[in-house]
């Protein structure tokens, strides 16, 4: 495979109150001995770049390092910037002779008021959790929920048809939160199982990042990896490359299913 025949993939975000995470890899031909490369392997890994994020005052280069947190376990991160609601953010990365940017904003976290969760139709094993919170009907608002089940990964993962345009919402809303699909989800549900222990992060997003997850979480149904196996083209707003550079307004909580399973 030759290098132009490549694009170097972004996966980024900054969160309020938290320090910005950026993924790097580089996409690989569905051909060949590449078709059994397994996720972790280090020949798509971008390790060597300069990752720089810059909210307007001050600029920090990222360090690169190895954590089995995230998948592919390999990140950009730093100590030294962590995000602020209502600041934008501009991201890029050099590499191989090329620059990458991108830009996103921070919007003010929006709270969940509470959750409900019940039995999923007639399953006495498997529950649906509901988010009810408030729009502002003064404000334009984009919404994207993210789910991660269990302690072991850091990793939140988009929740399945989880993004929202308050333009179809009321200012009293009650929404399902769905079982993020994964790479491992043979046998995929979008419920949750009496065992679980359900982080929820629910981000108040601006329009760039809701056009991104938007399109993904409807390609879901059709591949369950975002890059490299669906033919749709996912708006991205990373210039000079793939991929997704967001800031979210977050808020976090964490359900025990089996609290709800008596």
């Amino acid at each position: 495979m030759q290098a132009e025949d490549s694009a170097t993939v972004v996966e980024g975000w900054i969160e309020d109150g938290q320090f910005p995470v950026v993924m790097l890899t580089k996409t690989l031909p569905i051909t060949g001995n590449y078709q059994t490369v397994p996720l972790d392997s280090k020949e798509f890994l971008v390790r060597w770049a300069k990752v720089t994020v810059s909210d307007g005052e001050r600029s920090v280069i990222l360090t690169g390092k190895f954590d089995s947190g995230y998948m592919p376990p390999f990140i950009y991160t730093t100590s030294w910037m962590r995000g602020e609601a209502g600041k934008t953010y501009t991201l890029e990365v050099e590499y191989e002779n090329s620059v990458l940017t991108a830009e996103t904003t921070i919007p003010h976290p929006v709270e969940v008021d509470s959750f409900k969760v019940e039995k999923a139709g007639t399953s006495d094993s498997l529950f649906l959790i509901k988010a009810c919170f408030a729009d502002d009907p003064k404000e334009k608002n984009y919404y994207q929920f993210f789910t991660r089940v269990g302690t072991k990964s850091k990793q939140f993962m988009a929740s399945y048809l989880g993004s929202f345009d308050d333009e179809v919402l009321s200012e009293s809303v009650e929404v399902p939160v769905y079982r993020a699909h994964t790479l491992d989800n043979d046998d995929y549900t979008p419920y949750f199982s009496q065992n679980d222990t359900v982080s929820v992060k629910f981000c108040h997003i601006d329009e760039v990042s809701f056009r991104f997850w938007d399109e993904y979480t409807k390609s879901q149904s059709l591949s369950s990896n975002m890059f490299l196996a669906n033919f749709s083209t996912v708006p991205g707003n990373v210039k000079g490359g793939i991929g997704y550079w967001c800031g979210y307004g977050s808020t976090t909580y964490y359900l025990m299913m089996h609290d709800y399973a008596k």
